[in-house]
């Protein structure tokens, strides 16, 4: 078995340098043993044909892997790349062309030396000596001695970056070299080759292996020491409010509230207490599609134009190739694009929903990336209600009531609503807060959460942790209700936990499920973020075992993916792994004039796609007003001809905001959300 490095170069050091936004839901999962496999599994025939080069392949999974010649280490491939071996050097080349990775091995103790020599080695044309200072750390518990890396100043249109690791006298290396925009495309591609690293040199980890082992009982004394560590990760990072239930051998075992529904407020949050589980609400629209599949009226593989004839993409040779199953499994080469919901689900109907992808530029190949697209799971969702007799112009009502007839009522998921009135008429719901870990955040209106209306098969639905372990048992029986009616197939079900496509070397995509591993057992999980609510719902179908954690505040990940990770640990008396409270929390204290900085910025601004939006000063704070919605911005740092900021408020998470010139020195402001850019040009001073 072999120990796998997480270098996570190609990602974390351009989220760190701006560069591209954070992928969505980066999974971590333990290695898988790996098998010998001939290239014409994972290859196309007209490609580089490695075994013929005389290049060791083997298999991860489904997943080609490139074996150093030497032994040293070892890259997966990703889908449709190519590779080939030239002088030790594995050269792993995308399927447009536009990237090349260079992998590679020299013995040697100085990183930054032996960085220059490899560049000299595989493109001696390129200068790999224009850079700033680079990046260096120490890992000696790690069996590591040093990293090293660097990002190069390049053209524009171009990404250049290297890592080095030293460890027991050898480097490893990693070069990286590409068109910017192609880069960006395949992000999640190169988290494939980033996370898969494994250095064979270093000895090996022992690992754990759960198989077969049943997990303990939630006893009092595990209970105790499972709420401590919850109410320490609240006061941690801040969160009002929290409900967490734990289902176990076809029982909800365990449900309790923590905190408080609204800030400042006494009203307790209890297992009743109802809130957005945003993206989780995915799973709940692939089990309904799974419910039409069983009735013969779709099939996973039926081409969307089959049942609504009047679909269309950007690519008309792509129209009549997408199929249901592309809709929901993360694969389309569609990309996040939820500015085009933000800026205007007030105007948004679903049916302008499903028109809207028609102008939606596809970033890679049908099942060839991950790319995360709500648009494309809602037309997953109002298509299937399509299918089972809905009217189009009244899909948003059709998806609704068939959620509710296949769904909600037969799992007696009785509190659930995607009606914000329902909500709002309760007695007992939590309002949405934009958690600031350094600061007390106040709560913000129901109306916030509005941003979900146009898609709500893809993160819509308001529910409480009693209706969530109830929908955990009827997946954990494979599709059997609580009350023991049978809600969907066992195969139907089970098709939408097979993973779909890859997202880091160890963890999948499947039918909006995340497929990972947790020591062995099958990992099945997903998050949500909303404007303040956030949840994960996570189970291990070989274990009988699952939990949902509920918050109302935004972004509280590291919070809800730690109780989960610290549950498994407690009944599986586990050694604690990294803890995952232990975030960092940004600093708001800044010497920074920034009044002054940003007033040449300050009027109204226009994007043609998004509209128009107006930035203000008010009482010391940074106001961006799109008219749909208002938030504060945090100003981050001031820097060549450049102010960054952060959103802190409504469903803005993750939004990166800029304040610079156009080439002629005009203020733009630039939203960038990682895959897309969208600039603004001013309208008034």
């Amino acid at each position: 078995m072999k120990r796998f490095i997480s270098y996570n170069l190609l990602t974390s050091l351009l989220v760190t340098l701006g560069l591209i936004g954070v992928p969505e839901a980066v999974k971590a999962a333990n290695p898988q043993t790996e098998q010998v496999l001939t290239w014409s599994q994972v290859a196309p025939e007209d490609k580089v044909n490695p075994v013929s080069e005389g290049i060791e392949i083997s298999q991860l999974d489904d997943q080609a892997v490139y074996e150093d010649p030497a032994g040293r280490f070892s890259v997966p491939l990703p889908t449709k790349w190519t590779v080939e071996n030239r002088d030790n050097v594995g050269i792993l080349t995308s399927p447009d062309g536009e990237i090349v990775v260079y992998v590679l091995a020299i013995a040697g103790e100085n990183v930054e030396d032996a960085i220059r020599d490899a560049w000299k080695q595989v493109d001696p044309e390129f200068d790999s000596t224009s850079y700033d200072s680079p990046w260096i750390t120490d890992f000696p518990s790690e069996g590591i001695d040093q990293t090293v890396s660097i990002f190069y100043n390049t053209d524009e249109n171009e990404t250049a970056i290297a890592y080095g690791v030293l460890s027991q006298g050898v480097i490893y290396i990693t070069l990286g070299r590409g068109d910017s925009d192609s880069w960006e495309r395949r992000i999640s591609q190169l988290q494939i080759i980033d996370t898969g690293f494994t250095i064979t040199a270093l000895e090996p980890a022992d690992q754990v292996d759960l198989t077969g082992i049943a997990p303990l009982p939630l006893t009092d004394e595990l209970k105790s020491k499972f709420e401590a560590y919850i109410r320490e990760g609240m006061e941690l990072l801040n969160i009002p409010g929290a409900a967490i239930a734990v289902v176990q051998d076809d029982q909800i075992v365990y449900a309790q509230g923590f905190g408080v529904r609204e800030y400042g407020k006494d009203a307790p949050v209890t297992p009743e207490t109802l809130m957005m589980v945003g993206s989780v609400t995915k799973s709940m629209t692939t089990m309904l599609m799974a419910t039409v599949v069983d009735d013969g009226l779709m099939d996973w593989d039926t081409p969307v134009v089959d049942i609504l004839p009047t679909f269309t993409v950007a690519d008309p040779e792509l129209t009549p190739q997408i199929t249901m199953r592309h809709l929901v499994c993360a694969c389309s080469g569609i990309p996040r694009q939820d500015f085009e919901i933000l800026f205007n689900f007030n105007e948004l109907t679903a049916e302008d929903v499903i028109e809207s992808v028609a102008n939606f530029e596809f970033f890679t190949s049908l099942g060839e990336a991950f790319q995360y697209s709500n648009q494309m799971v809602a037309v997953g969702g109002y298509v299937t209600a399509l299918a089972a007799g809905g009217e189009y112009g009244n899909l948003y009502d059709s998806y609704v009531a068939l959620m509710q007839e296949r769904i909600l009522t037969p799992i007696g998921m009785t509190h659930s609503t995607f009606s914000l009135e329902d909500v709002e008429t309760s007695d007992n719901y939590a309002l949405p807060h934009t958690n600031s870990f350094w600061e007390d955040s106040g709560p913000s209106s129901l109306n916030a959460e509005k941003f979900f209306l146009p898609v709500v098969p893809a993160g819509g639905l308001w529910s409480n942790v009693l209706d969530m372990g109830r929908y955990l048992i009827t997946e954990l029986n494979a599709g059997i209700a609580p009350d023991g009616k049978r809600v969907v197939s066992a195969e139907n079900l089970a098709e939408t936990w097979k993973p779909e496509v890859r997202i880091t070397a160890q963890s999948s995509y499947g039918l909006a499920w995340f497929v990972d591993d947790y020591k062995g057992l099958r990992l099945i999980d997903h998050n949500g973020n909303t404007s303040g609510f956030t949840a994960e719902l996570a189970f291990l179908p070989d274990a009988d075992l699952g939990v949902v954690v509920l918050t109302n505040a935004r972004q509280t990940n590291s919070f809800n993916e730690a109780i989960r990770l610290y549950l498994f640990e407690l009944l599986f008396q586990q050694e604690p792994e990294e803890d995952l409270l232990a975030s960092f929390r940004p600093s708001s204290e800044s010497d920074q004039d920034w009044e002054t900085a940003i007033a040449p910025y300050l009027g109204r601004y226009r994007n043609e796609a998004l509209g128009e939006v107006t930035v203000e000063w008010k009482e010391d704070t940074l106001i961006l007003d799109a008219g749909e919605f208002e938030t504060e911005l945090d100003l981050v740092s001031n820097e060549e001809e450049t102010i960054w900021t952060y959103p802190r408020d409504f469903g803005l998470a993750g939004t990166e905001i800029r304040f610079s010139q156009d080439e002629v020195g005009k203020p733009i402001l630039i939203f960038n959300s990682g895959l897309t850019e969208y600039i603004f040009e001013p309208l008034s001073r």
